[in-house]
């Protein structure tokens, strides 16, 4: 059954090659008319079919995309996505770099529509990272003996929870800090999980994850600022000294986030990678760590509409 739905599921990207960028195009169209649901989910719309293309792409080019190759796989990085980007939603309690405007008012499209457009995340850098690894892009050093990195990876993890104390603690001093500190803390804690990070590559010579990802961050981070401006269910920031010099919605000093991001993103399903086999080896495992997911995720959601959300506006207006 598995294996008959991944085949039905693969010979479906060659449809998706097209109809993802009619649907891409066909949804912007008719935000500008302010037409819904298109105006204000624009953003989530842009980004899925966004996904969708260059996951058929990768399939079709190298064989090698998480949708459409991968699905399982796919559905773990979906669902590890939306925690993942909670944890800065949380930074951003105390930061209050951004907040939210034009969010729908009515509850049964919010909830859901959360999980929908943070659940973008993850699998828009991983496939991103993919087609730019498909297109070539790789750097390796011609060494036959690993690379000696300086300092412990428990010093570099004490450095970045260092970095993440001292911008939540002095937010309009250090906040550009909560990017780059939870990256080396990541790296530690997925060392110490038995995962590899990105330093094992690194440290052999091959940075070709390592700048794919940052590269990837940087597409990830124009894509999420361009669609976002367009959208009416959007985030806006206030960034303190550096809020200037605008591309869209976000000031240009603040593009420098996305490539240690993308790290960030890649670090955090790795370290998701350690605990999977024991939750799947039992179902009451699955069912008490899936209602876990959810009150975590739904507690802060709660905190966002309280802190973060500045503006609702009904979805269906009569």
């Amino acid at each position: 059954m598995g294996t008959a739905r991944f085949s039905r599921l693969a010979a479906s990207a060659g449809l998706w090659l097209w109809l993802a960028p009619v649907l891409h195009v066909t949804s912007f169209w008719l935000m500008l008319q302010d037409a819904e649901p298109f105006h204000t989910s624009f953003y989530s719309l842009a980004w899925w079919s966004y996904i969708l293309f260059i996951s058929a792409l990768n399939h079709r080019w190298r064989g090698n995309s998480l949708l459409f190759d991968q699905w399982r796989e796919f559905t773990w990085v979906f669902l590890v996505s939306t925690p993942a980007w909670l944890f800065f939603e949380l930074c951003n309690f105390r930061l209050h770099n951004w907040h939210y405007i034009g969010v729908p008012s009515e509850w049964w499209v919010r909830l859901p529509g959360y999980f929908i457009a943070f659940g973008t995340v993850l699998p828009g850098v991983f496939e991103t990272r993919v087609l730019l690894q498909n297109l070539g892009l790789r750097f390796r050093r011609g060494r036959t003996r690993p690379i000696t990195s300086r300092g412990s990876p428990g010093l570099r993890g004490l450095i970045g929870a260092v970095m993440l104390a001292a911008a939540l603690l002095w937010p309009h001093l250090f906040f550009p800090l909560v990017w780059a500190g939870p990256v080396l803390l990541l790296e530690w804690l997925v060392a110490l999980s038995g995962e590899e990070g990105l330093s094992a590559s690194v440290a052999h010579g091959d940075y070709s994850l390592a700048i794919q990802l940052l590269v990837s961050g940087l597409v990830c981070g124009f894509l999420w600022e361009f669609w976002n401006f367009w959208a009416g269910a959007k985030w806006v920031y206030s960034i303190p000294y550096l809020n200037s010099f605008q591309v869209f919605e976000m000031p240009l000093a603040g593009f420098l986030g996305f490539p240690p991001f993308a790290l960030f993103c890649y670090l955090i399903y790795r370290l998701s990678i350690a605990p999977r086999a024991w939750i799947t080896a039992r179902r009451s495992r699955v069912i008490l760590m899936s209602v876990l997911y959810l009150v975590c995720c739904w507690t802060v959601f709660l905190g966002i509409e309280r802190v973060t959300v500045l503006e609702y506006r009904p979805f269906w207006p009569l």
